[in-house]
């Protein structure tokens, strides 16, 4: 069982309850540990992402608190292998499912693949 540490526990201010809700509902029993890296964001935040390709919008979930980006930690080092994300996120789903919440993973997207990224959808 994993829980977060302080560090993630801080980067999850200001994100929508229910995406906490389920971040730390699923964490509890991940098939893998991982932190919460990022959450809400600024605007200049944002306009860096964008700048440098790591974004493509100026319409980010991160602006309102919507989204969340993890790293893996496999072996006690930090992972970024699509390989390991594949199976948190189908967790993540899985617990979202259960929950009733509707989720998005950057995982899933044609452009610009982002398996760190999860949001939380309108109902």
């Amino acid at each position: 069982m994993y829980n977060f540490s302080e560090r993630s526990i801080k980067n999850l201010q200001g994100v929508h309850p229910d995406l906490v809700r389920l971040m730390e509902e699923s964490i509890k029993d991940s098939p893998y540990d991982f932190m919460i890296i990022e959450g809400l964001r600024t605007i200049e935040r944002q306009k860096e992402m964008v700048r440098t390709g790591k974004s493509q919008t100026m319409q980010s979930y991160h602006l309102v608190g919507k989204a969340v980006d993890i790293a893996l930690i496999v072996d006690g080092v930090v992972n970024w292998e699509y390989c390991y994300y594949k199976k948190v996120a189908d967790h993540i789903k899985k617990v979202a499912k259960d929950m009733g919440l509707t989720i998005t993973w950057g995982g899933d997207w044609k452009k610009l693949v982002d398996g760190p990224h999860f949001q939380i959808e309108d109902k």
